[in-house]
């Protein structure tokens, strides 16, 4: 199995992002990579890190291919420009191959998520009765659990449709997640609100819960309304909420984690601090999934390091060695 890595538009320069997928496949033997670049960087940065880890390029060369690409999309291009006039970006040509390639299982890319978005409609593909796809996170709670937080930054208007399928989709993703059998019942979903009360919220919150409420007992449990300060409780598999919501949510959660670390690191406490870094730290947390697309595909942060896309390529693997998708 393969998996192809858009190594252009992200903040950093390509070369930081060919080096994480290096390191990927020095770390790991089943899964050969795709880098959709300019191929005189990678031949370039493959070599350096070859020398580096003490090992023949040429060896490296065998899991690591090139699709070759020099134009890409940029967070100032609108997003619409994936459909006609950048259909040979890194994005889109990323895009085309995972869907023609069966041998390609996911992509990763840490460019523009709007265009990612717009891109995964278009020239890959959603489920079926999906209008486009929402952006999940999985995010840690307090009780060791996971709760899929969705959606995270995709849709920034979504209408009550677009929220339902925001709980059938965090629901099944969550039960992926817990694949191990660990999550027997329905996944728990809640709909994050300014309060916890079922007349709570906007008029357009209100429906959601009345829309939420009707689908209960199908994918998932709805439990109501539930506040910011519930979402790391463990109480939900699945919190629902709009694009901009929920990447305040997850931007906000990265900050205050880094907070906290500093404030355990000046207190003499380095372990904790460490152990704060490794929880909130994104560039250890890999990337957030775009749920509903035909096949696996992780957005990293735009601020991505080598780590980011070597963690995004492990997150890749795991959900497809879980079964992610294949059903």
């Amino acid at each position: 199995m393969k998996i192809i890595i858009d190594t252009f538009g992200a903040d950093s320069k390509p070369e930081v992002i060919i080096r994480g997928a290096v390191k990927s496949v020095l770390e790991q033997t089943e899964y050969d990579l795709i880098l959709v670049t300019e191929p005189l960087i990678a031949d370039i940065v493959v070599r350096e890190e070859a020398e580096k880890a003490e090992v023949l390029a040429e060896e490296l060369f065998k899991r690591i291919s090139v699709l070759p690409a020099t134009s890409f999309v940029t967070n100032k291009d609108d997003p619409r420009c994936v459909i006609k006039e950048k259909t040979d970006s890194s994005m889109v040509l990323a895009y085309k191959a995972l869907k023609e390639d069966d041998d390609i299982c996911a992509m990763v890319t840490a460019g523009s998520t709007g265009c990612a978005l717009v891109a995964s409609c278009f020239h890959l593909g959603l489920k079926k009765g999906l209008l486009q796809p929402a952006l999940c996170s999985m995010l840690l709670c307090e009780n060791g659990k996971w709760v899929a937080l969705c959606d995270c930054g995709s849709n920034l208007n979504p209408k009550v449709k677009d929220f339902a399928d925001y709980a059938t989709l965090g629901a099944e993703f969550a039960s992926a997640f817990y694949s191990d059998g660990e999550k027997e019942e329905l996944p728990k979903v809640g709909l994050i609100n300014v309060g916890k009360e079922p007349g709570k919220g906007t008029d357009l919150s209100r429906e959601v819960y009345e829309k939420l409420s009707e689908n209960s007992g199908t994918t998932y449990q709805f439990i109501g309304n539930i506040e910011g300060g519930d979402i790391l409780s463990g109480a939900v598999d699945a919190a629902v909420c709009d694009g901009f919501t929920g990447n305040v949510i997850l931007k906000g959660l990265e900050k205050a984690g880094l907070i906290c670390a500093q404030i355990a690191e000046n207190a003499g406490s380095e372990i904790i601090s460490d152990k704060i870094k490794d929880t909130f730290d994104y560039n250890n947390r890999a990337g957030a999934v775009f749920l509903g697309t035909k096949k696996i595909v992780i957005k990293a942060h735009g601020a991505a390091n080598e780590n980011t896309i070597k963690s995004c390529i492990a997150q890749a693997i795991r959900l497809n060695q879980g079964g992610y998708l294949k059903n």
